[in-house]
């Protein structure tokens, strides 16, 4: 009997809370006590359908136009290929003039250098003093031969010798330039059949 009379107070219970939920609306259990939210009414329309993208279209392209095109593309490929060729060929060419250019330029300073310097040997040879070495070196370049005895007219006895093409008798003067250096020797020991010999008499630098 007890169980009878439970069973419809649940029922009410039941029913009391479900009300009570219908009435106050579903709550987030996130939500802070008395906090209600709110409300975003749904429509009941129904959301339209997307609507399919169209398929691209595919181009029908005409085989003879297909060959001109690729036939231009190589044309000009082929022109650009021989535009740059040439170009390669006008940089190699200034390449090699300016290294032709820059060879003459570094042979032209060093022979400006190797003139400078003979110049300042020269100068230098020019100021310092005429030592015996210089009379030595000239002597060794005269070339001396054919001595020979003749009497003149007068009947006197003359000895004469050859030197360098030229004949010298005793007391004449003998010049010889070496190294721009003017030599000049007197000749004696000729008469009585005496040795040569070579009087030094000046040496002057030649300008």
């Amino acid at each position: 009997m007890r169980s009878h009379l439970q069973f419809p107070l649940v029922a009410l219970m039941a029913s009391v809370t479900i009300g009570g939920f219908a009435a106050e609306g579903l709550r987030n259990p996130f939500w802070p006590k008395g906090y209600v939210g709110e409300m975003t009414p749904i429509s009941a329309e129904a959301r339209p359908k997307p609507k399919p993208r169209p398929k691209p279209k595919t181009l029908k392209v005409d085989p003879k136009t297909a060959a001109a095109a690729k036939a231009a593309k190589e044309a000009a490929a082929k022109e650009a290929a021989m535009k740059e060729a040439a170009a390669r060929e006008v940089a190699a060419k200034e390449a090699a003039a300016k290294e032709a250019a820059a060879k003459e330029a570094a042979a032209k300073v060093a022979a400006e250098k190797a003139a400078r310097e003979a110049a300042a040997k020269a100068e230098a040879d020019r100021n310092r003093e005429i030592s015996r070495e210089d009379w030595k070196k000239a002597m060794k370049s005269l070339k001396i031969g054919n001595p020979a005895v003749f009497t003149t007219e007068d009947g006197k006895t003359r000895s004469t010798i050859c030197i360098n093409g030229n004949i010298y008798g005793d007391g004449d003067l003998m010049s010889v330039t070496c190294e721009g250096v003017r030599f000049t020797w007197r000749i004696n020991g000729l008469a009585g059949g005496e040795k040569l010999r070579l009087e030094r008499i000046r040496a002057r630098r030649i300008k």
